[in-house]
């Protein structure tokens, strides 16, 4: 095992902090799963080869949903919500868990060390949208030249396809959209949802392995990321690869840190830059990070770069909005938020 991949310990670690940080409340399943694999080192042993600093718990059992797919008749799969009408099998389904990560070592293995955590949570434009209201505000009212990085399948690239319902009453967007999208308002204030969505320049996504929502098989690694219990996330999911699959985004493939600079400086004049991400930057070494940062302070010293960061750094996740202009950079925290856009407490 090389200093690239988890060691033992370190992987134990990561699957008890997962399982009671990000799945209670949100996956029944995933929490019994992390619980009993965080003491158990054999099945450590075959999660301690994905690459260190892919969230370990999420690659591992998106791999052994990837496979289970293809074995629906497995005791596992039985346990999982939706095979019997959004009810698992009772009883303890670490058992099965555990036989069929020791059948399928090999292949989960390789799964943990070739592949990565691409979700593509849709329901996070939910909390981008507000954000994107802002920025273009703030840019004069401009088109916005969006560039997403760590894009996925580039399926937030189209949030302007998508409707939103923010329990107001109003439907926000494309009505007639198959994917609707849903968020609580939490807290007094109201995200600043803009009535009329902001015009859009151009879009570019950027990831080291784009997934092709024409390729069946990266669509179904996308489908094994979705966690158990969230048949809706699921469904959101599958509505946004149909869309995107008849213009399917543009997505470069590509170190960010290499690829962005060539992609800002091909944006048009006569737009604002937003560069986002989500849930992206937990997968970068400090070092990456803030190179990203200071080649965004640079490329400000040409024209005003805007940032909008949704990343996990306490309890729940923040949105933060990044100025950068004349070389300075400025933060505003915009919102606390649900990891997969549930809700979203605006802050401003």
């Amino acid at each position: 095992m090389t200093a690239t991949t988890y060691t033992i310990e370190s992987a134990a670690a990561r699957f008890a902090r997962a399982a009671q940080t990000e799945y209670r409340g949100e996956s029944a399943l995933y929490e019994r799963l992390a619980l009993g694999v965080k003491d158990d080192p054999e099945l450590l042993a075959i999660a301690a080869h994905a690459r260190f600093g892919q969230p370990v718990s999420n690659l591992f059992f998106a791999a052994v949903r990837y496979l289970l797919f293809e074995e629906p008749s497995h005791p596992l799969e039985h346990h999982f919500p939706g095979k019997t009408q959004g009810k698992a099998l009772a009883g303890d389904p670490y058992p099965s868990l555990r036989s069929f990560c020791l059948e399928h070592a090999d292949a989960i293995r390789n799964i943990v060390s070739t592949r990565q955590v691409q979700t593509n949570e849709v329901g996070r434009c939910s909390v981008l949208l507000p954000a994107l209201g802002v920025v273009t505000k703030a840019g004069g009212d401009l088109p916005l030249a969006m560039v997403d990085v760590g894009a996925s399948a580039g399926l937030n690239l189209l949030w302007d396809s998508y409707s939103y319902d923010y329990g107001d009453g109003v439907v926000h967007g494309n009505a007639n959209s198959p994917v609707s999208v849903r968020c609580e308002v939490k807290g007094t204030a109201r995200p600043p949802v803009p009535m009329t969505f902001p015009a859009v320049a151009c879009r570019v996504g950027i990831d080291l392995a784009p997934v092709d929502v024409r390729d069946s098989d990266a669509v179904r690694w996308l489908r094994a990321l979705v966690w158990p219990e969230m048949n809706a996330r699921l469904e959101t999911l599958e509505h946004a690869i149909e869309l995107a699959q008849s213009e399917p985004p543009d997505v470069r493939r590509g170190d960010a840190l290499e690829v962005l600079p060539a992609v800002l400086s091909e944006m048009p004049v006569a737009a604002t830059i937003v560069v986002y991400h989500s849930h992206t930057l937990n997968q970068w070494g400090e070092d990456a990070r803030k190179r990203l940062f200071t080649m965004l302070v640079e490329a400000s010293t040409l024209r005003p770069v805007y940032r909008v960061a949704m990343e996990w750094t306490g309890q729940w996740p923040e949105m933060k909005l990044l100025t950068y202009r004349d070389g300075v950079e400025t933060v505003t925290k915009l919102a606390n938020y649900q990891p997969h856009g549930k809700w979203i407490e605006w802050t401003v």
